[in-house]
């Protein structure tokens, strides 16, 4: 019987063979990923002290920048995902939205040059970031076996965390040859994009779809559709679909808990910064792009295992034990962790977070919705879940503003503890056993 939770109903056999996990379109995807992140965490990892040290933001003031930075990235996700599933051309529409980041970075460029102002450029960045996350998912999930969907996801996330990890180095080794050289990092970030925006455009495929408009509608609980249907009859049928609303709320109300890389790195830079042990001189401006290293690099350990891992014993229990890992990072921030093992231990602990979280909530969701919509199902999941975190990192900066870090901190930690008894995801999983198996 289906559970809707974990996969999908009996599939007809033979319709089309696919490859493994690590077939042409996902390795392609992986180093398009791989060469966009690069040019992004460039970017990224000077971005929360440019804007709080430079600009002058105040926590209250970045948390609603970060706000608008996930709403901006939310609002072209469905969008992305609709026309990917309506023209069956997800590479195209994917690939539009890895040359918006492009063009974003170009004007980031120009703006530095010019004296203009810049966050306008980092807003239309995550336009084009919303626009390929839908198309760039639906197209891993369909060029792979649904028993290998938690590995593809995984090297796919593993070879996006190194060009994370890279990223944040030449941002680090430039600002060490070129104290506040800027437009060095924009530079180098625009030809990565182009490297990016290049392998898509000449490696990747776009999927072969199993249904047509004559046999679309049986799946799960969903009412009939057409490939011609609109994005409010294809939302309609998706939240019609009982494991999406489920798997939906679920990925919300977690994701209300989770305050955003760029604050985790300013509580640890503030903590820095006050504590005698390791004072402004110690931990300065220059070493900030290495926090972002760190997670990176324990994200890249542990992307492709837990993927694995979650195609083995159930990918909804991965995905728990990455909201464990979360609520340890809430824990150590609460302690102001300032030596560099306290430090470290944190950034493992975030980049283990991701590891169980990023790649396998996706695949965990490719399980209920249907092929011919699966490029807008993952939007809209991922939209849902971008609100949730939008909604967060504007009440923690609040807090942090009216109060301190600290209270700020208890407020998430106990939030999430709270929505950990609340789900009683353990019963879930118990109640579901199917989705272990797939």
């Amino acid at each position: 019987m289906y559970t809707g939770l974990g996969t999908r109903p009996e599939k007809a056999a033979g319709k089309r063979s696919k490859s493994g996990a690590l077939n042409r379109t996902v390795v392609a995807l992986a180093f398009t990923s791989f060469f966009t992140d690069i040019s992004s965490e460039m970017v990224a990892a000077v971005i929360p002290l440019f804007l709080t040290s430079q600009l002058g933001f105040t926590p209250f003031v970045f948390g609603a920048f970060q706000g608008a930075y996930e709403i901006a990235n939310a609002l072209l996700r469905v969008l992305g995902g609709t026309i990917a599933d309506r023209t069956k051309k997800p590479k195209q529409t994917a690939a539009t939205g890895y040359g918006i980041s492009t063009a974003s970075r170009m004007g980031l460029l120009a703006a530095t040059l010019a004296s203009a102002p810049v966050v306008p450029f980092l807003l239309i960045d995550r336009l084009g970031k919303g626009l390929r996350t839908g198309p760039r998912d639906a197209m891993i999930s369909l060029a792979t076996p649904e028993k290998s969907w938690g590995t593809a996801f995984g090297f796919h996330r593993t070879m996006d965390a190194t060009g994370a990890m890279i990223g944040p180095l030449l941002a680090f080794a430039i600002l060490w040859a070129l104290p506040g050289s800027f437009v060095s990092i924009f530079t180098f970030s625009v030809a990565f994009g182009f490297l990016g925006l290049a392998v898509i455009i000449t490696w990747a495929r776009n999927p072969r779809y199993e249904s047509t408009a004559q046999d679309v509608g049986s799946h799960a609980d969903g009412p009939q559709t057409t490939t011609t249907e609109s994005t409010r009859a294809i939302l309609t049928s998706l939240f019609a679909n009982r494991g999406f609303r489920r798997i939906s709320g679920i990925g919300m109300a977690f994701g209300c808990f989770m305050i955003g890389d760029a604050f985790i790195y300013l509580v640890i830079f503030d903590a820095a910064q006050r504590s005698n042990e390791i004072g402004i001189g110690g931990f300065g401006a220059k070493w900030f792009p290495l926090l972002f290293v760190g997670t990176a690099i324990s994200f890249l350990l542990t992307a492709t295992p837990l993927g694995r891992l979650a195609d083995r014993i159930g990918r909804a229990r991965v995905w728990f034990l990455g909201q464990l890992a979360l609520a340890s990072v809430l824990v150590a921030l609460l302690f102001a962790p300032t030596s560099v093992p306290a430090i470290i231990g944190v950034l493992a602990l975030l980049g283990l977070f991701y590891g169980a979280t990023d790649g396998v909530l996706p695949a965990l969701a490719a399980g209920v919705i249907p092929e011919e919509h699966r490029g807008a199902g993952l939007a809209t999941l991922s939209t849902l879940v971008a609100f949730a975190r939008t909604a967060s990192a504007f009440v923690f900066g609040l807090i942090w503003d009216l109060g301190s870090v600290d209270s700020a901190l208890t407020v998430m930690l106990g939030g999430l503890i709270l929505t950990v008894g609340t789900v009683g995801i353990v019963a879930i999983l118990r109640e579901h056993p199917a989705e272990t198996e797939s």
